[in-house]
């Protein structure tokens, strides 16, 4: 069986997305820097984003990463100037919705999604770090890091499918079956090595675009959050990578985010899919 050129038909169907790949530096960031934790860039005249269920109703949400696009190579329906902010509560799903699955990932009750447009440059407009809100409720606060780390981006990078992108199976078997004369209804039907050689091309890593990786299975499906086809960040565990930098989901897993492309090339950040998983 010729993988590469079973894959190589995928490809026409889930072509090859743009990706910016970012590396987790142990260094302070600056205010409008591209970082995970810190103080987040937020004008004094804006409402601060806070949790509408559990213990953090009503208390400000946590600054999970920020993405400064100036500071970040363009790829394309992506944003080119202008401040992306995702804040997520402290609680023991990190702001993901607790049914886990279908339309309530979607729904921004303990994580939301900020985008501003034009970044005000005048610090004295802006929260200082003392002015940010902070948790005061009675429950212990969780996150999947501590500290706070500067993200560097690579340069953009074609990121080819994978099989945990929900579309990735039924590209996979139609190709599969075109070019192979035993059929298969699923990726299952495969033999395991060959399975396995699958799966060890997804690579799981802190990204901007192309496709997602999961420790457990893709929350998106054809009847459920399917439009949400743009991998708009995701943040990998450190685990094993760097002492200095704790960054964990769980046992060792990824948080994610998706949106609509449409949604993307409008800059409209109300949908957008949260979703975490881990080991």
């Amino acid at each position: 069986m010729d993988i590469e050129k079973i894959l190589e038909k995928v490809g026409k169907i889930l072509p090859p997305q743009p990706a910016v790949e970012f590396t987790v530096k142990n260094e302070k960031p600056g205010l409008f820097d591209c970082k995970v934790g810190g103080t987040p860039y937020f004008p004094k005249d804006m409402e601060y984003p806070r949790g509408t269920k559990n213990a953090f109703k009503d208390q400000p949400l946590i600054l999970l990463a920020q993405l400064n696009f100036e500071q970040i190579p363009h790829i394309p329906d992506f944003p080119e100037k202008g401040i992306l902010q995702l804040f997520i509560a402290g609680d023991d799903l990190y702001g993901m919705a607790t049914e886990c699955y279908g339309e309530a990932l979607a729904a921004q009750d303990n994580f939301r999604v900020i985008y501003h447009e034009n970044i005000i440059t005048d610090e004295s407009k802006l929260l200082s770090t003392d002015e940010i809100p902070v948790y005061n409720g009675d429950e212990k606060v969780y996150l999947p890091f501590s500290g706070e780390y500067k993200l560097v981006p690579a340069e953009p990078e074609n990121q080819p499918a994978s099989v945990h992108d929900f579309r990735f199976e039924d590209a996979f078997v139609k190709c599969y079956n075109e070019v192979e004369d035993e059929k298969i209804e699923n990726l299952y039907d495969l033999d395991d090595e060959v399975y396995e050689a699958l799966s060890n091309k997804a690579v799981f890593r802190t990204v901007m675009g192309g496709y997602p990786a999961f420790t457990q299975e893709d929350p998106r499906s054809k009847d459920s959050l399917g439009d949400c086809d743009v991998l708009l960040f995701e943040l990998d565990s450190t685990f094993g990578n760097d002492e200095n930098i704790d960054i964990m989901w769980g046992d060792s897993g990824t948080g994610t985010f998706f949106i609509p492309r449409e949604n993307l090339k409008k800059l409209d950040f109300s949908r957008v899919v949260y979703n975490y998983d881990c080991y």
